[in-house]
């Protein structure tokens, strides 16, 4: 059937379903600075005494990158240092020190003197492990194998085991305030009271054996915890928000899947939660109610990447506020964004013809999209009757053809983007 989505395309459902589903944010370029031809990891950001601000970005073999962002329109890279043979894949910072750690947890961590950023120089060494956490109170936090504590404070350059626990095998933790939440693969969430980071206390876990337990970040009010599963099959849940409000008894509250990306690491600010969720890019979500999460905005890093898989927006860095965000993306570089809140809730733009084939409808395990002129660079979503997003596609042709035999029997809503304009469509999906 042709139809003409300059038509009522049930507008006065989707205001009534949830009055913030296009109460969207804006994510705003603000500099980038390309790099390509080898894989790329994560990225923090660090700043020196005089209050200028760099981006330390990991290069597979290559080592790390100092670029200077003081200047986002600007980025210039200033220094460097060699990674030895290694992937360095994650840094963090602690006073003028870098330390960074390889995929491979044999492989030992090395500490990096920043006080010239221009010039980085290794001064110490530390043991090998995937992932890294420093506490504002000079605790470092290393995971897998297992979870170990080290103190920074005697002497930065030689860190001083104070902690270990190969109970589980480990693979992200994260602190905010006197807890750590240690995300550890399959072993589930560990919540541990860390007022006295030589002997962490545990207060309660989150065991769903179900989710690959890879990365997460707690509500302000730490009641609520949200979960990525890096692994999450295209069936399965990308992010879980899990009700902690009793650690004994935690329970999954609400949840966001996309069967086309893979999702990769989160950090929270208020009410937004920054995600880098790889060939899908960097996307916020608007986490007022954890209860009832919602994607805000998004940026593609790499719209050649697409597809379930790595690739993309890998790491991220947001701690200087949402007026500087880094972001790294494995192939394209380094990306310095803002993000700007809703002011009001956007208005469909129906005044654009658009016209465009849209079938079967109902449908139940393909579903064909056809426009009556090729398009570049354009996304089609659908979105669920309670406004969760269910898939996400590119469209660089007149013509895709979706499967959604996963999804079931159900009232949906196709978004179509043409022209900086959105369009709904009702879709219907029998089993």
């Amino acid at each position: 059937m042709k139809i003409n989505l300059k038509i009522i395309i049930i507008l006065f459902f989707i205001i009534g379903i949830a009055g913030k589903f296009y109460a969207q944010g804006s994510i705003n370029l603000l500099g980038k600075l390309p790099y390509s031809g080898f894989p790329i990891h994560d990225v923090w950001g660090h700043t020196d005494s005089i209050g200028n601000d760099y981006a330390l970005l990991c290069m597979s073999t290559l080592g790390m990158r100092v670029i200077d962002v003081t200047n986002p329109a600007n980025p210039v890279q200033v220094g460097s240092i060699s990674g030895g043979g290694v992937q360095p894949i994650d840094v963090k910072t602690w006073k003028n020190y870098a330390y960074v750690v390889a995929e491979n947890v044999s492989v030992t961590g090395k500490i990096i003197d920043l006080t010239d950023p221009t010039t980085p120089v290794q001064v110490g060494t530390f043991p090998g492990g995937h992932n890294i956490w420093i506490s504002d109170s000079g605790y470092l936090y290393l995971s897998a194998p297992g979870l170990r504590i080290f103190d920074l404070n005697p002497n930065p350059i030689v860190p001083a085991l104070v902690y270990t626990d190969n109970s589980c095998t480990g693979h992200d933790a994260i602190i905010n305030g006197n807890r750590l939440y240690d995300f550890s693969d399959n072993c589930g969430t560990n919540i541990y009271d860390i007022s006295n980071p030589t002997s962490p206390s545990l207060l309660g876990a989150v065991t769903a054996p179900s989710i690959f337990h890879h990365s997460g970040w707690p509500s302000a009010n730490e009641n609520y915890v949200f979960i990525c599963d890096e692994l999450a099959s295209p069936t399965e849940n990308d992010i879980t928000v899990w009700d902690i409000s009793n650690l004994a008894a935690p329970f999954i509250v609400d949840s966001f899947a996309d069967p086309t990306s893979f999702v990769h690491n989160m950090y929270v600010i208020n009410n937004y939660a920054f995600v880098s969720y790889y060939r899908a890019g960097f996307r916020v979500f608007d986490i007022t109610d954890p209860t009832n999460i919602s994607l805000s905005a998004e940026y593609d890093t790499d719209s050649t990447a697409s597809g379930p898989g790595y690739g993309g927006n890998f790491g991220l860095y947001t701690f200087w506020g949402t007026n500087k965000i880094l972001a790294s993306d494995e192939s394209k570089g380094l990306y310095i964004f803002s993000f700007s809140e809703p002011t009001s809730v956007q208005e469909l733009n129906l005044e654009e013809e658009v016209k465009v084939d849209v079938y079967p409808n109902p449908t139940s395990d393909k579903l064909t999209i056809e426009f009556d002129k090729k398009t570049a660079g354009q996304k089609i979503r659908i979105y669920n009757a309670v406004g969760k997003l269910m898939l996400s596609e590119n469209i660089n042709t007149k013509k895709v053809t979706l499967s959604v035999h996963h999804l079931p029997s159900g009232i949906y809503y196709v978004e179509l983007y043409q022209n900086n304009s959105k369009h709904l469509q009702k879709l219907v999906i029998t089993k």
